[in-house]
């Protein structure tokens, strides 16, 4: 039997990278996606390193043209892992309309597209895994990360309509929520102050939100919040104390 295949978009670094490692060392060959070609080309040696094959897939998933080329690199995969995100924060207004539709499009609309795309064959075969990395902003209030919060709810709605679409076909959805994650997404945005001022405990890494997905796959659960703290506070975080307490945090000095 041929070995099956993960499709990890977002795999250069972070999560993806985490999630890219996970899938190789469980017997997976790797299809990984970014527009970073020499740092995919340094998490695919790691991988062929491991006795798994990998493929590199550069695409921009901020256009339809990238979600294209995704597609006819890999149309049938039995994994997907829907990871490619940034971040923009800044007060309504303030941020040009341009990077924010891109934005938009590739945490919502261009995940849907892409799943579009590759679920049909899931279903027809009767199996196929995805996780939705997502975001707790979509569960919750996100003053000046207001079109953030909303793709990110986009895509979380998505995930839960196709669950349970798909549930009878054998295939299974997982929408994970992360709060604060280790990676350099928080940076590429202009947003390294974070990593200072908001407290240790609320931080978690790309390995636990990896196996949070595989735990949340296995147990069919469709919405996932990583990390012990962030399940115990979720329904106290929009409160107006914790909206005070998260924007203090969070603010600039």
């Amino acid at each position: 039997m041929s070995r099956q295949i993960a499709l990890i978009t977002g795999a250069s670094s972070g999560i993806g990278k985490a999630f890219a490692q996970y899938y190789a060392a469980t017997g997976f060959d790797l299809v990984l996606v970014g527009r970073d070609i020499d740092q995919l080309t340094l998490v695919s040696e790691e991988i062929v390193a491991t006795g798994a094959t990998c493929q590199i897939c550069i695409a921009d998933l901020s256009e339809s043209d990238g979600v294209k080329s995704v597609l006819a690199c890999c149309s049938q995969p039995d994994v997907v892992v829907a990871n490619a995100g940034v971040t923009i924060a800044g007060r309504v207004g303030t941020r040009e309309w341009v990077d924010l539709e891109q934005m938009s499009y590739l945490l919502g609309v261009g995940v849907a597209q892409l799943l579009e795309g590759i679920v049909p064959a899931m279903t027809q075969r009767g199996s196929g895994d995805i996780l939705i990395v997502s975001s707790i902003a979509s569960l919750i209030t996100m003053p000046n990360s207001v079109m953030y919060a909303a793709s990110k709810s986009f895509v979380t709605a998505y995930g839960r309509s196709l669950a349970a679409e798909t549930e009878r076909f054998g295939v299974r959805v997982c929408v994970l929520c992360p709060g604060y994650v280790h990676t350099n997404l928080h940076e590429r945005a202009g947003l390294s102050h974070l990593e200072k001022q908001v407290p240790r405990w609320m931080w978690i890494t790309s390995e636990t939100v990896v196996q949070a997905g595989i735990k949340g796959l296995r147990r069919k659960k469709i919405v996932v919040v990583p990390g012990r703290v962030y399940r115990s506070v979720r329904p106290f975080m929009n409160s107006r104390a914790a909206q005070r307490l998260w924007r203090k945090l969070t603010k600039r000095h």
